[in-house]
């Protein structure tokens, strides 16, 4: 079972912790995010910048999906390759 903190200690992942989650991406604006299904699977990672209209605003963003974040998408692709076997596809809006 995944934990608050992912195994690489410069990735979060943001599980049932919207407050948490929205913390995170508005204290590293310039970081990035996996958006991913609550039991994550290589069928959908979507990579995004922080800054993404799409991953932030008034709603619940860390329940049937979770976030996982990081300074860096390098550190993120190493991620979904480690925990299952997947890339990251690139948000269409913000393009990281």
């Amino acid at each position: 079972m995944m934990t608050g903190r992912a195994s690489h200690q410069a990735v979060r992942c943001f599980v049932d912790d919207d407050a948490g989650y929205l913390r995170w991406i508005d204290a590293h604006p310039d970081g990035f995010v996996i958006n991913t299904y609550r039991k994550p699977n290589a069928s959908y990672l979507m990579l995004h910048k922080a800054r993404c209209w799409t991953i932030r605003g008034d709603k619940r963003w860390t329940g049937d999906y979770i976030k996982i974040c990081s300074e860096s998408p390098d550190d993120l692709r190493e991620w979904a390759l480690r925990e299952v076997g997947g890339t990251p596809s690139p948000c269409g809006h913000c393009g990281p």
